[in-house]
């Protein structure tokens, strides 16, 4: 069994409780406008250029097959719709300024990472997250993952946005001790222009996966001139109120981190978001708090 992932992450104290091996699986069902991890977008490999570590060797030129590296006006261009990802370019660079991001694993390659760190996983309460991009989609590779993981005994957790036909996450369900569900937003407006997901279905799956008793974290990200207002989160959290399974619920103040990854990989970023303050978070924290359980990973629980 083989997945398309970007990268391992050991050592992770944000992803689950505990020290965790994250796992981030390619491939997403939403196009959220401020993402910061474009290069799970597609399923497939995909080339990214940092111009700044060019030297001019040429070589790329050379080795590629399908003309995606050019010189104009004395600047080396790269036409990533050409590229087919077959990583000449990227294995043929000194300087290390193409890189393919995305590889195929398997099962086995990524239970040999994840052996490493066991003995963290039992003294901290850690284990393995599944994240992305959207892991879910692929979910024949997830499951075999998760199962050999509970086989193990390592506590296995899933960071999902729900836009999916649910008989999908359900087949991960039986391997599962926790889910984290990404609500980005209430409104169908949000939806509609930045988030690009279906919001009826997000909403119906999280219904759907209470209703079988996993416990949930639900997380925002919180996106300055997006999902930022009182109304919003107190849309969202009206919502999740009647929720039977909710741990508790989150709020990630957004960070614009990702815009060198748009960059290397060609894409448009999108400039007009701004991180929320701090004590932006904290009014919208004690505005969820009044109808669910809120935490924040450096205050803890708070109070409405």
């Amino acid at each position: 069994m083989k997945g398309m992932i970007t990268d391992i992450q050991r050592f992770s104290v944000h992803d689950g409780p505990g020290i965790r091996t994250t796992v981030f699986l390619k491939g997403c069902s939403n196009r959220c406008a401020w993402c910061h991890n474009p290069e799970t977008f597609s399923l497939k490999p995909q080339l990214e250029f940092f111009p700044e570590h060019c030297i001019g060797c040429g070589r790329c030129f050379t080795v590629c097959p399908e003309g995606v590296h050019r010189m104009e006006h004395g600047v080396h261009v790269v036409k990533q719709e050409l590229c087919i990802g077959c990583g000449r370019c990227a294995d043929s660079c000194y300087s290390h300024a193409l890189v393919i991001t995305g590889r195929q694993v398997t099962v086995e390659d990524v239970l040999e990472q994840i052996r490493m760190d066991e003995p963290y996983y039992k003294r901290s309460g850690g284990g393995i997250t599944l994240s992305g991009g959207e892991p879910v989609l692929q979910w024949e590779f997830a499951k075999e993952l998760l199962k050999q993981c509970k086989e193990a005994g390592i506590h296995t957790a899933l960071q999902t946005a729900g836009n999916y036909d649910f008989k999908y996450l359900k087949e991960l369900l039986p391997y599962l001790d926790l889910v984290m569900y990404d609500i980005k937003a209430f409104s169908e407006d949000i939806y509609a222009k930045v988030i690009h997901g279906d919001r009826v279905r997000i909403l119906a799956n999280l219904k759907s996966l209470d209703g079988i008793g996993i416990p949930i974290i639900v997380r925002t990200p919180v996106i300055g001139s997006v999902n930022d207002s009182g109304q919003e989160i107190e849309d969202i959290t009206a919502y999740l109120a009647d929720l039977k399974n909710l741990v508790h619920y989150m709020l990630i103040p957004y960070h614009g981190l990702g815009k060198v990854k748009y960059d290397a990989l060609g894409m448009e970023y999108q400039n007009s978001f701004y991180t929320p303050g701090e004590e932006q978070i904290q009014q919208l924290e004690k505005i969820a708090a009044r109808q669910v359980q809120v935490y924040n990973i450096e205050r803890g629980y708070i109070n409405g």
